[in-house]
């Protein structure tokens, strides 16, 4: 069987200074979860989906069979003009329904979705303040910044509960890579009410519509 990856890493695609952070980050993550998870990989699209692409299967496939998904939080993650991260967050909160509602007891209570605010507190969706502990990273400044005592505390934390999740899904069988190659992100019009009323920027209005 394909290995599981330890978690997804969900993060808009801004440029390269944003690049910057979210690299520093899962650099230091990744550092962590070696220590309880040597053999389990971090999968993050490094490269990111540009205009007029279609949505990766792929991008499917690896959420699909990974433990959980950490969402690298800026303004504009959830873009209705860029709805990749959007897509990906329904599509995790899916297989969260289906893993937790499979009664394993080490999974009671426990989400699959950490979310990292590193900008945007104010923009964080109010279903997930309201149920979910987040990260709150937003007095950071430079990417250097992930090498603080404190953060590696944080992140320390963090990657407990990911191998917590991860053991759990994997001793119970609930990651199969076969099923996850037939898996795929919701289709945006079905997600579209939702996005919109979350959104921080309203969609592009076309001239003369």
């Amino acid at each position: 069987m394909d290995s599981i990856n330890a978690c997804f890493i969900s993060y808009r695609h801004t440029g390269a200074d944003s690049q910057q952070f979210v690299q520093a980050f899962i650099h230091e993550l990744k550092r962590q979860l070696q220590l309880w998870l040597p053999n389990a990989p971090v999968y993050f699209d490094e490269k990111g989906l540009k205009v007029g692409d279609q949505f990766n299967e792929e991008l499917a496939f690896e959420l699909c069979r990974s433990a959980c998904m950490v969402m690298f939080f800026l303004p504009l993650h959830f873009d209705i003009n860029h709805p990749y991260c959007a897509r990906e967050y329904k599509a995790m909160l899916e297989l969260e329904k289906q893993r937790l509602g499979a009664g394993v007891a080490d999974l009671q209570n426990k989400g699959l979705i950490f979310p990292v605010v590193y900008r945007g507190a104010d923009d964080l969706p109010e279903e997930i303040k309201t149920c979910r502990h987040y990260l709150n990273f937003e007095h950071l400044i430079h990417e250097r910044d992930f090498k603080r005592r404190e953060c590696h505390q944080e992140l320390y934390a963090l990657s407990k509960q990911i191998s917590d999740r991860y053991r759990a899904l994997t001793n119970a069988g609930l990651i199969q890579a076969e099923p996850c190659k037939s898996f795929k992100f919701p289709d945006l019009e079905a997600i579209r009410p939702w996005l919109e009323g979350i959104s921080p920027i309203k969609a592009f209005a076309m001239p003369g519509h």
